[in-house]
């Protein structure tokens, strides 16, 4: 019976002793990003945002937001529940017209999902990159648009990241 005893009392105190002695690895903190360079404007600490106003309204932010090009122009894709609010914004002739500046918006360069209505610009309008740093795209727009009873948009994104 001692002999029973005294293993159970060794096998706990050994079991107690080596989950006590186990330390936990330190972490290291993660380094905050260094602040961005800007070629005009600022983008500085900035967190990407896409936000809107529809009429004047309340403004609205994307839950997603980014910047693409391709071989024939730049855009901007935004999204609010999904497909529910869908900005495609595209401008210029170029790949990565990104200089800061005003970029011309011709007739349907801009197309808003919002439900089941679709609706594009129905009057020449202009973008302004305000900001571009670090492959993060800044600026503004204000357009016309016809397709239901929305008859205006005012968007401002700041920091897009690229895709």
């Amino acid at each position: 019976m001692k002999k029973i005893i005294f293993q159970t009392s060794t096998v706990i105190a050994l079991t107690t002793v080596l989950i006590f002695s186990c330390k936990k690895k330190e972490t290291t903190p993660t380094p905050e990003p260094a602040p961005a360079t800007t070629t005009g404007g600022t983008t500085t600490g900035a967190t990407a945002s896409f936000t809107w106003t529809e009429n004047g309204g309340t403004t609205l932010t994307a839950d997603s937001a980014y910047w693409t090009t391709w071989s024939s122009g730049t855009g901007i894709r935004a999204y609010k529940a999904g497909y529910t609010n869908y900005f495609e914004v595209n401008w210029g002739t170029s790949q990565n017209n990104t200089a800061v500046g005003t970029k011309p918006l011709a007739l349907s360069d801009v197309t808003f999902l919002k439900g089941t209505a679709t609706y594009t610009n129905n009057a020449t309008s202009n973008l302004n990159v305000t900001a571009f740093a670090s492959n993060q795209l800044s600026g503004n727009f204000t357009v016309a648009i016809s397709g239901g009873t929305v008859t205006t948009i005012a968007a401002g994104f700041n920091a897009l990241p690229k895709k």
